[in-house]
């Protein structure tokens, strides 16, 4: 028990301190039904598509939205890799919003933990190991990403696979490598950025680590036995997504970092406040994937980390220091992205199979803070070594300007309000089985993220839906909505009973004008009203089987 205090400790801290620090994101007396718009509620959908579909042994892949489509989910991420601890959640409740929050909330300290175990096995200091934490679980990089991107805040797995792969070398067992098997499956099915991450990371800490040691016939048939089932299941999850995803027009260029992006204080902190009203710079805001300023204390500490390095070494972590600050410096040449000119690592990178879908290269700032975390426990652990309980507070203290430098204040999108979904939707549940149309339409429109509201009202009744939202689409899906937004028209009611659409829900709130498709409604004998639900009129199409 004396031993495991410390993690107890830490556990608790982080959770409280995961309470304060993310307010700004949540709304606590809405936790069941207030999301963000866009890809928030995408992810909503994504993770209750998948449990929807685990507990009633369906095809992962048909998800219900872009009817008819064929596998639908290869159009968005499958986010699996959250999705089997969002299950429990979801199976218990049947609301997928509570499932959202419970693990948008455990993020954060298994974050910190993850990482305070890594700086634990460096510095062998949990003061030290705390600030290592606290780096990778609340840096700037998660309140950026934190109102809509989930799959960039699960990422507690990364910091334990070098210290599985460094368990694993220095004594191979199944054990062990069944250990680092799962953390490499659960990271890479958590979005395709991470698989990318996870072998990023895992290649340059199995390298180093290794260096020195020797390699026996059960690292080696160890080795195949767990890259053996890594590469089925990560195949069968790509599969479908590399014969369906269609290229498009690369944004790698306006999505790269930059100095500023990790250097110049956002407009959305304390200091980047300071800075706007009392100087000619002007800060990045939130919305954007160049915004990954790593914080000053946090670059601080990282300096003295490496000149600690270079000055004493690591002799309890040294080949896992020397594996996370190798892999910053690739991870943040891969952030600046591809070369206006000649060839940049991006470049290389990008040529492999696959990997051209990666279009925001800042995103490897994730591996960038992990490394930047790491090296600032090692600078704190030089600073406290032998000085006494004055240097632990001046830690401490450090601890807390950088938490107060990543605090995300002014935040443009305010708490995420609760979102009820419509009467309407409620009734389809109770529907006879048939594919629904959702009007208005905002595909294609300055408002197409509000199709993810109803991907998230799909989730009351699972009939497939005509709409769809994500980073793709079907390339019949443009032709589709062009017909069938003309509702009643002829040309809407042919492609609704060509495509086998059974359901029209047309909600006159959202857009005053389909009052005029209301009233012609009234006069078509080709569909049926079911009934009206406030603003909302849902229509059964005649003679759709």
């Amino acid at each position: 028990m004396h031993r495991s205090r410390p993690w107890w400790l830490a556990a608790a801290g982080y959770m409280l301190l995961t309470v304060v620090f993310v307010s700004p994101l949540v709304n606590y007396g809405h936790l069941g039904d207030a999301s963000y718009e866009s890809d928030a509620r995408l992810v909503i959908w994504t993770l209750a598509w998948d449990a929807h579909a685990l507990l009633n042994h369906m095809p992962l892949f048909d998800a219900n939205m872009f009817f008819p489509a064929a596998k639908a989910l290869t159009w968005t991420e499958h986010h699996m890799g959250i999705a089997l601890f969002a299950l429990p959640v979801y199976a218990v409740t049947a609301n997928p919003v509570l499932a959202y929050w419970v693990i948008w909330l455990l993020s954060f300290p298994l974050n910190a933990l993850a990482m305070h175990a890594l700086a634990w096995r460096i510095t062998r200091d949990h003061a030290a190991a705390a600030i290592g934490g606290i780096v990778y679980a609340f840096c700037f990089f998660r309140m950026h990403h934190g109102h809509g991107h989930l799959q960039l805040l699960w990422t507690w797995a990364l910091p334990l696979i070098p210290l599985a792969i460094e368990r694993w070398i220095l004594r191979p067992t199944i054990g062990r490598m069944a250990l680092l098997v799962a953390l490499v499956l659960i990271q890479s099915l958590t979005t395709w950025y991470l698989a990318v991450f996870a072998a990023v990371l895992s290649v340059i800490s199995a390298v180093t680590v290794v260096k020195g040691q020797s390699v026996t016939r059960a690292h080696m048939w160890q080795a195949v036995a767990g890259l053996a089932p890594v590469g089925a299941v990560l195949f069968w999850f790509a599969r479908p997504y590399f014969a369906l995803q269609t290229p498009g027009v690369s944004e790698a260029f306006d999505l790269s970092a930059d100095a500023t992006a990790y250097l110049l204080p956002p407009e959305n902190t304390w200091l980047g406040q300071f800075l706007l009203a009392h100087t000619t710079l002007h800060p990045r805001w939130i919305w954007g994937e160049q915004t990954l300023y790593v914080g000053i204390v946090a670059a601080g500490l990282a300096v003295v980390g490496v000149y600690a390095l270079i000055r004493r070494g690591a002799p309890a972590g040294g080949r896992l220091i020397h594996a996370l600050w190798m892999t910053g410096v690739v991870a943040l040449m891969l952030s600046w992205g591809p070369a206006r000119s000649g060839i940049a690592p991006f470049d290389l990178l990008a040529h492999l199979p696959g990997l051209s879908m990666l279009r925001s290269p800042a995103r490897f700032a994730l591996l960038v803070m992990l490394a930047l975390a790491a090296l600032a426990a090692y600078g704190a652990a030089f600073l406290v070594r032998g000085r006494g309980w004055r240097a632990r507070a001046v830690v401490a203290c450090l601890g807390a300007m950088f938490l107060a430098e990543s605090f995300l204040v002014d935040f443009p999108g305010g708490k995420p309000k609760p979102f009820d979904v419509p009467e309407v939707y409620h009734r389809l549940q109770s529907m006879p089985p048939g594919a629904v149309l959702s009007l208005p339409s905002y595909r294609g429109t300055p408002q197409g993220f509000r199709e993810a509201d109803y991907l998230l009202y799909s989730t009351v009744h699972w009939h497939p839906i005509a709409n769809g939202f994500g980073r793709h689409e079907p390339l019949a899906h443009k032709d589709n909505l062009a017909a069938l937004v003309q509702f009643p028209a002829s040309v809407s009611i042919d492609r609704l009973h060509a495509l086998g659409i059974t359901y029209v829900v047309v909600a006159t709130g959202r857009a005053s004008e389909l009052r005029a498709a209301v009233t012609a409604a009234q006069e078509s004998r080709e569909v049926e009203l079911v009934g009206t639900f406030g603003d909302d009129y849902l229509y059964r199409v005649r003679g759709v089987r």
